[in-house]
């Protein structure tokens, strides 16, 4: 995943936080100017964290 320029200064964001499944960014800051966005979230990773039982169709 890419790492955006801040929407208010322009300098580099940040990791803040990586997603607990695939380890990819998903919180960002900004060390200048303090600016997170919002967090990044990954459906996928979302429905295993939350035990999600996949259909017999989505397995195969």
């Amino acid at each position: 995943m890419r790492v955006d320029s801040c929407r208010k200064c322009g300098m580099e964001l940040t990791i803040k936080q990586e997603c607990s499944i695939c380890n990819e960014p998903i919180k960002f800051s900004c060390k200048e100017c303090y600016f997170e966005p919002e967090e990044q979230i990954h459906s996928l990773c979302k429905l295993v964290d939350m035990n999600h039982k996949p259909l017999i169709s989505e397995t195969a």
